[in-house]
């Protein structure tokens, strides 16, 4: 099973490879597949229980900090790419 395991993560590293090349496409389209699939989950709630809302302000709530995560990871890295590019000025 661990063999099973490990050739899986072995193929998703090799595709994901030109992703990871660049971080910041690849963290873009983290942020996107987490709002499409938070979107997604909170409509199939929806359409699971039409007459209650808890369960759907319950779901929102439990995989919010998915989607923040996504977004604060996008915000870090560009963070990181500008403070890269600006020239360092030191005073003396």
């Amino acid at each position: 099973m661990n063999a099973i395991i490990q050739s899986v993560a072995q193929v998703s590293d090799k595709a994901l490879a030109p992703l990871k090349a660049q971080p910041l496409l690849y963290r873009a389209l983290q942020l996107v597949f987490a709002v499409a699939a938070y979107a997604a989950g909170i409509y199939l709630v929806d359409l699971a229980t039409p007459q209650a809302r808890i369960p759907v302000i319950l779901f929102a709530v439990y995989f919010m900090p998915a989607v923040l995560r996504a977004w604060l990871q996008l915000y870090w890295q560009l963070r990181g790419d500008v403070r890269a590019e600006k020239p360092k000025r030191h005073v003396a």
